[in-house]
């Protein structure tokens, strides 16, 4: 399976961050289904370019998470347990949100890295309310 990730080495986000979101949000979208066979971690690591150490830690800490299953022998799917994928619409509201939020963030000069480092600060906030 080809997934549609890209890695940016020069973001100041870890690679293994980047990698694990994007799994993520392919799930969220639908991309990726319950069931759907994961590619192994050779073949993303050289397709995006990063060590298969890190595509390893990152399937591992989303097995952990629930968001995929390892079945030695067989290969890497998208757990049951994972999340429904967002509806379209709910996708739209989210991506306009987020478009909103990035244009404040560059008219005030904070980066990429602060921002995530401010929407994560703020979301563990919400979660001890």
């Amino acid at each position: 399976m080809d997934l549609p990730i890209t890695i940016e080495t020069t973001s100041g986000i870890p690679v293994y961050i980047q990698l694990a979101e994007q799994i993520k949000i392919l799930i969220h979208e639908g991309v990726l289904q319950v069931g759907d066979l994961m590619p192994t971690t050779r073949g993303l690591s050289v397709k995006l370019g990063i060590n298969a150490n890190t595509v390893a830690r990152v399937y591992r800490d989303l097995q952990a998470a629930g968001q995929l299953k390892l079945q030695r022998g067989v290969g890497t799917f998208v757990a049951e347990e994972a999340r429904q994928p967002m509806s379209k619409i709910e996708l739209r509201i989210l991506e306009k949100k987020v478009a909103e939020v990035i244009e404040i963030a560059k008219q005030a000069g904070i980066s990429p890295v602060e921002l995530a480092q401010f929407i994560k600060t703020r979301w563990k906030e919400e979660d001890h309310d």
